[in-house]
């Protein structure tokens, strides 16, 4: 009879380690991490820390400026457009795939406490399997000079060093109102901004990065005259070309300035299609790099107005070297 006595002694045992796991997780939950609630680039209200402790960065740009206000990863996108400073930043941080086909598991394998990516399918289609994971994804926006201010500070609430991006975010500040201010003194040119290979050739609008800088910067974007065009790039038509004669060309070329974009600006010069053409009579035609100005390129912003301000107001050229 003696051995049942242990039954209601083991039984008590039980529900003492029960309930001490159960409050266990309870005050496991409550001390998280405090949260907040922001609305992302989509529209989407998203809950993520205050301060994130684990972050994964999908591409390059946000994380040159997340970098910039004293932010460090554990995920980073693979990419060729790292400049040398970032490089070494995240010289130890692992990729989590390129910005057009991230990583899932290597993602979640990092477990990080939130996720920032660009406003592409490639990175908006992962909110669904973050979610099921318990990842928010904030989903930015970087299209405009303002979009880089608005990032530069955003950033610096999450990682509570606002000073810094104040700081970064006034650099900017500055030499855009110079350059802007200067422009309104002047007559701004009639501009084409060409991006692609031959026989592919687009025209960027005042919708694309490199389009919003010509705007900000005074000059008159033909893509934009014709208010039936729509969207960040357009086909080039000789004949619109013809119709509106722009008096600058910028040809942006996602590699480094090489002899092709020597023989892009000859072949233009010597083509019989192009010969009326304003910019091309004059020869002021430009390369651009698409680090610069394909996308957005975060803090090297300054550089990117200076470099078009420059072509477009008198020191032409000025920036038009290997």
């Amino acid at each position: 009879m003696k051995r049942y006595l242990f039954v209601p002694v083991i039984l008590a045992v039980l529900c003492v380690v029960a309930v001490t796991a159960w409050i266990t997780l309870g005050t496991s939950a409550v001390s998280k991490e405090p949260t907040r609630q922001v609305v992302d680039a989509t529209g989407t209200e998203v809950t993520i820390p205050v301060h994130p402790k684990r972050v994964v960065i999908l591409n390059t740009v946000n994380l040159d400026m997340y970098y910039a206000v004293g932010g460090q990863v554990v995920g980073k996108p693979k990419s060729s457009y790292y400049t040398k400073e970032l490089m070494a930043a995240t010289k130890d941080v692992p990729s989590v795939g390129t910005i057009h086909s991230p990583n899932v598991e290597a993602i979640i394998g990092l477990h990080p406490d939130l996720v920032i990516g660009l406003n592409v399918p490639f990175n908006t289609n992962l909110r669904g399997m973050l979610a099921q994971a318990d990842i928010p994804l904030y989903i930015n926006d970087l299209n405009s000079y303002d979009d880089v201010v608005a990032t530069l500070h955003f950033f610096g609430e999450l990682t509570g060093k606002t000073a810094v991006a104040d700081a970064t975010a006034k650099a900017a500040e500055a030499n855009y109102n110079k350059l802007v201010d200067t422009a309104k003194t002047k007559q701004g040119p009639r501009a084409l901004i060409i991006f692609g290979a031959p026989g592919s050739f687009s025209m960027a609008t005042s919708s694309a990065f490199s389009g919003n800088l010509l705007t900000l910067l005074g000059g008159h974007n033909i893509a934009d005259f014709d208010s039936r065009l729509e969207g960040d790039y357009v086909p080039l038509s000789m004949e619109y070309v013809i119709k509106t004669d722009p008096e600058v060309i910028f040809f942006i070329s996602m590699t480094p300035k090489s002899d092709s974009v020597d023989v892009f600006k000859r072949d233009m010069l010597e083509s019989s299609a192009w010969a009326e053409v304003s910019a091309v009579k004059s020869q002021r035609i430009y390369y651009l790099s698409g680090g610069l100005f394909a996308a957005n390129p975060g803090t090297r912003i300054s550089e990117a107005l200076t470099i078009m301000y420059d072509d477009l107001y008198g020191k032409e050229a000025a920036h038009d070297k290997p």
